[in-house]
């Protein structure tokens, strides 16, 4: 299936950080604080290669930079895995836990009382005061912004799910560009350059247009290297499914036409990125500044390609075995935010 998901024609092949190993050890290690290594599903998430994969995504990153870049994904791999266990995996559960998290984004502090703390919520608490340092208010504020948006993505999933249908095309792409989280990826790829892209050339309709056609490519790239393991979970986000569900078709056909759909959104992204520079000169945007944010731009097609080069090596959308139900495949995960948030709910909610 890797062979056959398109991509951007550069960087090939993608560049790797020279702190590839020690960052994979850091992240490992990161892991290992939160109690992974206790539980086997757990011990079996740190070999996914979470380090490599940040490695191939932010790779001129200082290593400082690169261990921010590591433990924001590493958090939100977490998180990603933590809203599909049955316990959260509907909107009232979720909410409480939605509402804690962006409470310690936003202010460092964590909304709970000590005694429901974690090492996962001391961990995060940690990482946001650390990145306040590190970023402008505005940029910190946009991240800040997009990771509700992210959260908020695992919301609207599970109100699909409780209805028990796939949502429309439309409506499913809407979701799933929260759900994949990369407005918030590609705010990293501005820290691990060192720049930041001005508000106004940000909020412009042309470089909204840069950032959902790479958005979407990454995730439909998501979904076409992880359609038969969606399918064995029964988990309807991802487009081949809600294309095959939609229009009737046989899963091939559908994989067909996401291929398509991804090559498609590759093209408009680099006629977008195209017009880029020329608008920058009528706005007056100084050269310097035009060639940091083309850099951007090149940094989201090094992101895509970084990550379609780990899904080669990395064992995280490995099918599960017989032994291993699927609805128990991240259960360990109930050990770093478990009932605490259920306390937290009837407590604050």
């Amino acid at each position: 299936m890797l062979a056959m998901i398109p991509t951007y024609a550069e960087p090939t092949p993608p560049a790797e950080s020279p702190y590839a190993e020690r960052i994979e050890e850091y992240v490992r290690s990161l892991g290992k604080r939160l109690g992974l290594a206790e539980t086997r599903a757990g011990r079996e998430r740190l070999e996914a290669g979470y380090g490599k994969f940040v490695a191939w995504t932010y790779p001129e990153a200082s290593f400082e930079d690169l261990c921010l870049c590591a433990e924001w994904l590493f958090v939100t791999f977490i998180l990603d895995d933590l809203h599909t266990l049955k316990v959260y995996d509907n909107p009232e559960a979720w909410a409480p836990v939605h509402r804690r998290l962006m409470g310690i984004i936003d202010t460092g502090k964590d909304p709970a009382p000590v005694r429901e703390q974690t090492p996962f919520t001391e961990a995060l608490t940690d990482l946001s005061i650390r990145t306040g340092q590190r970023l402008s208010p505005a940029l910190r504020g946009r991240l800040n912004r997009h990771l509700d948006l992210f959260f908020q993505g695992f919301t609207e999933e599970s109100r699909n799910r409780f209805r028990g249908t796939p949502p429309g095309i439309e409506s499913f792409t809407q979701t799933r560009r929260l759900s994949v989280g990369m407005e918030f990826g590609f705010d990293l790829v501005e820290l691990s350059q060192g720049t930041e892209v001005p508000e106004s050339v940000y909020d412009s309709s042309l470089f909204r247009e840069i950032i959902d056609a790479a958005s979407d490519v990454v995730a439909w790239q998501n979904d076409l290297h992880s359609v038969r393991l969606d399918d064995i979970r029964g988990d309807f986000h991802n487009v081949v499914i809600v294309m095959r569900h939609s229009s009737g078709i046989s899963l091939q056909e559908a994989i067909r036409l996401a291929v398509a759909k991804v090559q498609g959104r590759i093209a408009d992204f680099l006629a977008a990125e195209e017009q880029l520079r020329p608008f920058l000169k009528s706005r007056g945007v100084p050269p310097a500044i035009r060639d940091e944010i083309l850099k951007v731009t090149a940094g989201m097609r090094q992101w895509t390609n970084g990550c379609l080069h780990w899904y080669g090596n990395t064992t995280r959308y490995a099918l599960p075995t017989a032994s291993d139900e699927s609805d128990q495949q991240h259960a360990h995960l109930e050990a770093m935010l478990p009932s605490q948030d259920l306390a937290y709910r009837h407590s604050y909610g």
